[in-house]
């Protein structure tokens, strides 16, 4: 699977609504891998797996703006560092 560079958003769009937007979705894939997971089998891998491969949809399909795959994308990647 190709993973997709993009450039972090800018400080000064943290907190916009596509960011609120990125957030919301990261938490949801946050609970899905736990979910699925469950606390023993959860890891940042794990994480990065599903956020990546849901991005990758996102981006795909069109169901969410460039703009908030760029958040969701920079979210996870500070978050699995």
């Amino acid at each position: 699977m190709k993973k997709e560079t993009t450039t972090a958003p800018a400080a000064t769009t943290l907190g916009s609504p596509e960011w609120a937007q990125a957030m919301e979705l990261f938490i949801g894939q946050l609970a899905t891998v736990l979910e699925s997971e469950g606390r023993e089998g959860f890891t940042v891998d794990a994480l990065q797996r599903w956020s990546d491969l849901c991005t990758q949809r996102m981006q795909e399909t069109g169901s969410a703006p460039p703009a908030v795959i760029a958040h969701l994308r920079g979210i996870a990647a500070r978050a699995t560092a």
